[in-house]
Formats: structure tokens, C-alpha cells, sequence
């Protein structure tokens, strides 16, 4: 994970121009566009409902912080409110999928891919100890066989750390040694192991190290804050308040700088940012740190800007950026997948996705109107009837052909968009509810084999034989049935191994929130955290 941030930050000067030039560009574009309202489009009414104005963007300064808030997404700097777990998570209905799911994905390939990597066997082997309930030693016994592999999963050092015990734990680090060049092995060992040693003993160790790395590299350690930070967000303000001030007590200035920037209240990072020593090196009104806090603030799905202080508010009364991305940032807290439109707002540079699109749907998932977990599906239907209200169909294949998605598993936004939405389309008749096919949804793209699904899923209804190279389109049918375990069985002898495996994991990803939600990043954007209780 440390190399995630590493390559984030050294990116991050980079894809601002690229991405100011870019929305410069399409801004002079827009100058003199006529309101989507005055086009005579029709919307549903709950869609009509969710518009409003966000007007107040010309100017450089506006367009910059588009691009700021965006870069500060991609940076995965805005935590998520974690959903209500299980206590049990091998009593849900769906713990047998899950568990089939993780068993094909620690299989190895009969031939291994050029340049490939494992991705998935960490969250199958966290999967399997937790819905499974392993026993210590069982879990631990599978997560060493996986690490002695000749290709090893990418973050099994990160898993095997965070599911240690505090002996077995102590002995790994002591074990380790620091990267070429590196000052410490903090930046290696990853977000879930950062997040065991401060709920082990209250981050003691952790504040060391990143003390003696603060003198050393302050790069390193600012990488590093950033990751614990973000590892932590889950706890309530109160909790990091109190982190937040033993760093400052311990001389760790990046860590209780991080800690309060990710507080719902930012009182507490506002007062704090008079405090700073002078290795900050910031401008006398906190300009920069500010905006950067709020940016951030601004995908998380608690944040109030009416409770803010003034300083905070003001700076955000500045341009209608804040007020377009919090209904994103709202919205990906229900439905992942809404990364979509932050991907949208930085290549259009328009900010009625937000509240046109995001505040919408939002509003259908409080009223019960759409399910965000049980059919994601649906939800990303609606959204992209929003999208196509706002950008028109062909702005927004234009935009979606090429654009990848981390929620998208290595396929691009577009691909993603028209499965689901020929699910979505084919499930009433995969299900039973409806007798014929229905016919080809106008948004799908021209590319997109409508007849081939149509033809799949009559053969499957039927009972028929499906031949290996239909197997994956004839998994997504399963689902859109409502049957992950025979989707799974089609996955596990479908021809093409390594999209069977995306579609595996995507499709674990699902269920696991339908159940315990264990692998719900932290942030959104991010990795998941591998989550146990201390031993």
C-alpha cells in the first residue's frame, strides 16, 4: 500500500496541469452552453427533483479547484462510513459463495499470464478466514504457504502483519528489513498492519518510528501519516481528536496534522494549523493546507459545511465545487461504482453530475426507491440516465470509452457500465417475471452483443449445455438471476481464466456486502483494510 501512496504523490504535480489544461479546454467549451433544462429532455421526476443550479464557476480560480478535488479523489484521501457488519459472518446466506469465490481465487493458474500478479489471493485468503471462522493456526498456516509462492499475492506481508498476534507480530518487524534507500520499514508495512499496532498499544511504537523517520525523511513519514490516517478514519472524531494530540505531544507534527484533517469537525485542524512548527512551511493564512482539508472533507458522506467554522466556509462559498462533489461523495459511500462520476467531473468539468445526478439518487436510496446493495445493478442504471441528462449520449461514451476504474476490476468504465445495465435490463426475465426477452436498452453502446446475451439466456432458462467461451457472459446472467453460486460454477470452467478471475473477485466483493461488508475500503477509491480483533 505504501507504494500506492508513493506513486500517488510523486504523480500528483503531473496530473494537475494535465488535468487543469484539460478542464481549461472544456470550460471555454461550456462558456456558452445552453442549460440542460431549456433542451426539452425529460427526466423521471425523482431525477427532476434532485436538480439544482450550481452557477459561479468562471474564472482560473474555480477551474482549479475541479481539478483539486479530483486529484485529491484519485488520492484516495476521503474516508467512507463503514456499514453495519455482522457479528458472525459465516452465518450469512451468502457465506458459501464467498467461500467458493476465495477457494478459485488461491488457486494458481495452470500457466502463469506474462506479467502477471496476484491481486486477489489477499482478499480470497482474508475472505476464507473470516466467513470461514479458521482457527489461529489454520489461518496463519494458509497465509505462509501463500506468502513462500514464486508469485505471492501483493499484499500478503500487509495481511499476514495485521492477523498476527502481538508476539508473532513483534517478531515479523523485528524480522524486516527497510526497502533500498528507505529509512525505516513503516512505508512497507501497509494500512491493516498501521491500523493493528494503534488499536495494540494505542499507536506507542508507531509514534516512535515515525518520529525518528520525521528527522530522516519527511517524505517517507508524510506518505506514511497520510496511509495511517487513512486507516483510522473509521474511528469517530473524539478517538482521532485524542491520536491527533499525542502525536503533537510526541513531536509527530505530519500524523496530528493528518489525524485532524480527517475529522467531520475541522475546528479542531483549523486551530491546530497556528500551532504548526516551521519544517511545514506554509503561507501565513493556511490557505493551501485548507483547501486541501476540505477537499478531502468533501467526498466523506458525514461532512456538514453548515458546521464548519467560518474560515472553512468561507473558502468553500468561493465556487460551487463542494456542493457538487459531496452528493458524490455521498453517493459512493452507498454505491461504489459512483466513482464513475468523479472520473466525469474531472474530464467534462461539469459540476451538475453532483447535485443533477449523485443528489438524485441519493434521494432514491433514502426514500427505499433503489437498493444499493442487493441491486447494484439498478442503481447504476439510474445513474446513467442521469449522466446521459446531463452530458448527452454522446459526451458520455466519449468520456466512458477509455476512462478505468479501480471499482471497475481492469475493465473500462464503459464495458462496466453496459453489463450492468444488460443485467439490470435482462433480470425480471432471468428471474421468471417475464415470459419474453425484452428488447435491446437504447443506451447500450453499438459495440455491446445484445443478441448474444439474449441468446445465452433463453439457453440457460432452458437448461442447455453452455459451451466455455459463453461461460462468462453466462455468469453475469446468473447474477442477474439472483443465483451467485451457479454464476461461480460457469466463472470456475469458463475459457477465459484470467477475466473469470476479476469476475470472481468483483463478484465476492458483492456478496461480502450483502453480508459482513469486511472489504469496504477505508476511503474512497482505496484498497480494503484487512480487519481482525487483537489477540
Amino acid at each position: 500500500m505504501a507504494a500506492v501512496f508513493l506513486a500517488a504523490k510523486a504523480a500528483a504535480p503531473a496530473c494537475f496541469f494535465l488535468l487543469q489544461d484539460r478542464i481549461d479546454a472544456i470550460w471555454r467549451k461550456h462558456l456558452g452552453r445552453v442549460h440542460a433544462l431549456a433542451r426539452g429532455r425529460a427526466l423521471a421526476p425523482a431525477m427532476i427533483s434532485g436538480i439544482q443550479s450550481v452557477g459561479g464557476m468562471e474564472g482560473e480560480t474555480m477551474r482549479r479547484q475541479a481539478v483539486l478535488a479530483v486529484v485529491a479523489a484519485i488520492m484516495g484521501t476521503a474516508p467512507i462510513a463503514p456499514a453495519a457488519a455482522q457479528t458472525q459472518p459465516g452465518a450469512c446466506a451468502f457465506a458459501p459463495a464467498i467461500l467458493d469465490a476465495g477457494d478459485f481465487l488461491l488457486a494458481e493458474p495452470a500457466t502463469f499470464p506474462n506479467f502477471w500478479r496476484d491481486r486477489f489471493g489477499d482478499d480470497a485468503a482474508y475472505l476464507k478466514i473470516r466467513y470461514g471462522g479458521l482457527a489461529y493456526t489454520e489461518g496463519s498456516a494458509l497465509l505462509a504457504s501463500l506468502e513462500k509462492r514464486s508469485h505471492p499475492p501483493q499484499r500478503i506481508v500487509e495481511l499476514r502483519l495485521a492477523y498476527a498476534t502481538t508476539p508473532d507480530r513483534a517478531a515479523m518487524i523485528a524480522g524486516m528489513q527497510p526497502l533500498p534507500k528507505a529509512q525505516s520499514i513503516v512505508p512497507q508495512l501497509g494500512q491493516s498492519a498501521w491500523r493493528a499496532l494503534v488499536m495494540e498499544d494505542d499507536g506507542d511504537w508507531l509514534l516512535d518510528e515515525l518520529a525518528r523517520l520525521q528527522t530522516s525523511d519527511l517524505y517517507q513519514a508524510s506518505v506514511a501519516a497520510k496511509g495511517i490516517a487513512q486507516a483510522l478514519s473509521a474511528l469517530d472524531d473524539q478517538a482521532k481528536s485524542q491520536l491527533a494530540q499525542r502525536a503533537e505531544e510526541a513531536g509527530v507534527w505530519l500524523l496530528a496534522l493528518e489525524m485532524r484533517a480527517a475529522e467531520d469537525d475541522l475546528s479542531d485542524y483549523v486551530a491546530y494549523l497556528d500551532r504548526l512548527p516551521p519544517a511545514a512551511l506554509i503561507d501565513k493564512r493556511h490557505t493551501g493546507y485548507l483547501r486541501n482539508a476540505l477537499n478531502s472533507a468533501n467526498l466523506r458522506p458525514f461532512f456538514d459545511i453548515s458546521k464548519q467554522p467560518a474560515q472553512v466556509q468561507a473558502l468553500d462559498r468561493q465556487n460551487g465545487m463542494g456542493s457538487a462533489i459531496r452528493p458524490i461523495g455521498q453517493l459512493i459511500d452507498h454505491s461504489p461504482q459512483a466513482a464513475i462520476l468523479l472520473t466525469l467531473v474531472n474530464q467534462t468539468g461539469d459540476l451538475r453530475l453532483g447535485p443533477t445526478v449523485a443528489g438524485a439518487l441519493n434521494a432514491q436510496i433514502a426514500a427505499k426507491q433503489l437498493d444499493p446493495i442487493n441491486n447494484p445493478d439498478a442503481v447504476t442504471a439510474a445513474m446513467l440516465n442521469g449522466i446521459d441528462y446531463v452530458l448527452g449520449r454522446r459526451e458520455r461514451e466519449d468520456n466512458l470509452r477509455h476512462a478505468l476504474i479501480s471499482e471497475m476490476q481492469g475493465e473500462t468504465a464503459e464495458s462496466f457500465v453496459d453489463r450492468a445495465l444488460a443485467r439490470s435490463t435482462l433480470a425480471p426475465f432471468m428471474k421468471g417475471n417475464e415470459a419474453e426477452p425484452p428488447h435491446r436498452p437504447k443506451q447500450l453502446t453499438a459495440a455491446f452483443p445484445w443478441e448474444q446475451w439474449v441468446g445465452l439466456a433463453g439457453r440457460l432458462k432452458a437448461g442447455e449445455t453452455i459451451a466455455p467461451e459463453d461461460r462468462i457472459v453466462a455468469a453475469d446472467l446468473m447474477i442477474a438471476a439472483n443465483r451467485p453460486s451457479d454464476a461461480l460454477a460457469l466463472l470456475k470452467t469458463a475459457g477465459a481464466w484470467k477475466t473469470a478471475a476479476l469476475r470472481a473477485h468483483q463478484l465476492a466483493l458483492d456478496l461480502d456486502r450483502r453480508c459482513a461488508d469486511l472489504l469496504r475500503p477505508p476511503v474512497a477509491l482505496a484498497q480494503p483494510l484487512y480487519q481482525f480483533e487483537p489477540r
